[in-house]
């Protein structure tokens, strides 16, 4: 990645920071409003009650999420200001706010490496149609090959800019390694992979931290994007795979 590319990225992760202080981020770039039962596990993390990224249910009581989403100015939030919404698409209404007990980054985050965190709620979910887990992909199980369709769901900001209240699904297709490489030229395979998509479509602020699914299970967590949301550039995703041992110890504990 040069040194421009560097800035574009961590340009969005401020934008994903910032955008606690004011209203949610709006939507997805592209895609349409998921059916009320499309994406179950998808949860709105909030910050002050206000949306700032997605997460998905693992358990009764453990979301996860990228662990950018959770830290302002270098410093880990206090849970006394997180919550969550389950079981709605509209992130202002329905279903449930539940607050949070503990977030367990992974112990070697570094802004756009290893970016993943454990949220532990303080009461356990009541499953329900609306509100189910999403089975994580095994270990030993590769990448689908390239061009397989993903689908990726959020409450991130527009093209146009104009905030929604409804999740937004987005079908994006699996990178070549090397359109990945071109795009951020430090990632490992074991632990990141790339989603392409239409100009002026993808993941924008406001859907870290939110899952990549494949064939009904979790394959990855939006961690950035390359210079302005839908750009030539594919989308980074932190591979689950690569963090299968810490993710079992994790809902383990």
């Amino acid at each position: 990645m040069n040194i421009m590319q560097t800035l574009g990225a961590l340009l969005l992760l401020l934008g994903l920071a910032t955008a606690i202080e004011g209203a949610p981020q709006g939507r997805i770039l592209g895609g349409e409003e998921a059916l009320t039962t499309a994406a179950p596990y998808a949860v709105s993390l909030r910050i002050d009650n206000a949306h700032v990224c997605g997460a998905s249910i693992l358990s009764e009581t453990q979301l996860l999420t990228a662990a950018h989403c959770v830290y302002r100015d270098g410093k880990q939030i206090d849970v006394s200001r997180l919550s969550c919404r389950v079981g709605s698409t509209n992130q202002y209404a329905g279903g449930r706010i539940v607050t949070v007990a503990a977030v367990t980054p992974h112990p070697d985050y570094n802004k756009l490496d290893n970016n993943l965190a454990i949220i532990t709620l303080s009461s356990p979910l009541v499953f329900t149609e609306r509100i189910q887990p999403i089975e994580l992909v095994d270990q030993s199980e590769p990448l689908p090959e390239d061009g397989a369709v993903v689908s990726v769901a959020g409450w991130g900001t527009t093209v146009d800019g104009i905030a929604s209240f409804k999740i937004r699904q987005l079908d994006l297709q699996l990178a070549t390694s090397a359109a990945c490489l071109d795009a951020y030229s430090e990632l490992e395979a074991s632990k990141g992979f790339c989603l392409a998509h239409a100009l002026k479509e993808g993941t924008c602020y406001g859907d870290g931290g939110g899952a990549a699914v494949y064939q009904g299970k979790l394959l990855g967590v939006s961690n950035f994007v390359v210079g302005a949301c839908g750009s030539r550039y594919p989308d980074v995703f932190v591979r689950i795979s690569g963090y299968h041992d810490w993710l079992l110890q994790q809902l383990q504990n």
